[in-house]
Formats: structure tokens, C-alpha cells, sequence
């Protein structure tokens, strides 16, 4: 299965190395929008709310049932996270993915809608 994922599991970030096993298919972008925040600032919410916000950029592998069980684990699934699929764009071809939304009420309405999560040097001490 593809999984499109567009915070902390990213390449450069801190829990990638869930990743490891996985097929890096290629960076992506959703084909709808939705909104983006980063409330916490350590890692971003993607809101399940399509057509709204903005086309979000982020990367696409593929994954088996391994990976998604402890990718389930660490996003808190479904307690914190739901999982649902979505549409990607990558290398100008569509591609359909599942990926994880908060499921928490969020009134992104008055919040900064991000297109990308990118580090914080705040929040990354080891980079520095």
C-alpha cells in the first residue's frame, strides 16, 4: 500500500527511521487541499477537511502491514489519528495513498495554514 506522509516521518526528521523498510516512491503533493497546522510546533495536524486550506507537499513510499501496524502505534491510531486515503500527485501522475488525519476538532479558521512542515531549529537541538 502507499502511504503519503508530510511531517515528523519525512526524510530528515526524527521518526523517518520508521520508514526504513519502506520504498521511497517520491515526493508528492495532495491533489485536493486540506488544512495544515502546526498548533504544537513539534509536528503538524492535517485536518480532514478537503478543499479547504492548501495542496500539501510531502513524500510517498510504500509500506506493508508491518510498517502500518507500527506506524498505527506511534501516530496513536485511532485514538489521536485516523487513517484515510487520499490522491497524490507525484512526477505529474496520480496515485492513491492513505495517509493520517487528527481526529480532533480544530478551529483552524484563525491558525496559519502551512503547504509544508519544516524544521524548527527550536525544537531540533541536535541540528545545531
Amino acid at each position: 500500500m502507499t502511504l503519503f506522509v508530510y511531517g515528523t516521518l519525512k526524510k530528515g526528521f526524527e521518526n523517518h527511521h520508521f520508514l526504513d523498510a519502506a520504498k521511497f516512491i517520491g515526493n508528492a503533493t495532495t491533489k485536493e487541499k486540506y488544512p495544515m497546522v502546526n498548533v504544537v510546533k513539534a509536528y503538524p495536524y492535517l485536518i480532514h477537511q478537503k478543499g479547504q486550506g492548501k495542496i500539501i507537499n510531502g513524500e510517498a513510499y510504500q509500506i506493508d502491514e508491518k510498517i502500518l501496524n507500527r506506524l498505527d502505534i506511534l501516530e496513536g491510531y485511532p485514538e489521536h489519528y485516523d487513517r484515510d486515503e487520499i490522491t497524490l500527485i507525484v512526477e505529474d501522475k496520480e496515485l492513491q495513498a492513505i495517509t493520517y488525519f487528527v481526529n480532533q476538532k480544530i478551529d483552524f479558521k484563525n491558525l496559519e495554514l502551512l503547504e509544508e512542515f519544516v524544521k524548527d531549529e527550536l525544537f531540533y537541538i541536535e541540528d545545531i
